[in-house]
């Protein structure tokens, strides 16, 4: 069980790790600092994930992503939280919500597709291959795409570190985290849905 202390020394290493990705990119080494920028996210996850278990364990995985994609999950899916709670500031009237228009408007957002590439294993494939060079192919992420990626990586680090204040991101992300990593159904979490509108308010 996580407590407040072993939580804000994980947030440290989290800063830690971003602060050093930033460091990097000032000398133009964009692998370098993509990496480290992702295992600042990782960190942020974990903070997440500990938190989840310490106030209720969650429920078991249909299928077990490694422990990289489930942090980096937990991340995008607490900024899809954030998301949910810049587009509806007044509250959620979940008998009314149109959930098929609301999930097309997620998929097709920022975090919407980082999720989508979390899930496929594609980012954790990318800070691997910024570190890790296999003999036999070539694998490692090249300066170029590194450069691009980073500003958008630490945005993400930016962003969940702010959305981690809220209460609300805290839980809807739980909710979500359920759903789309766990394979919870919807029907398992209609309960939770009523406990995030009573918690927004």
């Amino acid at each position: 069980m996580a407590d407040n202390k072993q939580l804000s020394l994980i947030l440290g290493n989290a800063t830690r790790l971003l602060d050093d990705a930033r460091l990097l990119v000032g000398h133009r080494r964009y692998a370098s600092a993509f990496a480290l920028a992702l295992l600042g996210v990782d960190e942020i996850g974990k903070v997440l994930l500990k938190s989840w278990e310490a106030e209720k364990p969650l429920p078991k995985p249909k299928e077990r992503p490694t422990a990289h994609v489930q942090k980096q999950a937990a991340v995008a899916n607490l900024l899809v939280a954030a998301l949910l709670a810049r587009t509806f500031p007044q509250g959620i009237d979940w008998k009314t919500l149109d959930t098929e228009a609301l999930t097309e408007s997620f998929n097709e957002s920022n975090e919407g597709q980082l999720l989508a590439l979390i899930r496929d294993g594609h980012l954790d494939r990318r800070k691997q291959n910024a570190l890790y060079q296999d003999d036999d192919m070539m694998t490692a992420v090249d300066e170029g795409f590194a450069e691009m990626q980073i500003g958008g990586i630490l945005e993400i680090a930016n962003d969940a570190q702010a959305a981690l204040a809220s209460p609300f991101n805290r839980m809807a992300a739980r909710s979500f985290y359920e759903a789309t990593v766990l394979g919870v159904s919807v029907s398992d979490r209609a309960d939770s849905g009523a406990a995030i509108q009573d918690e927004k308010m």
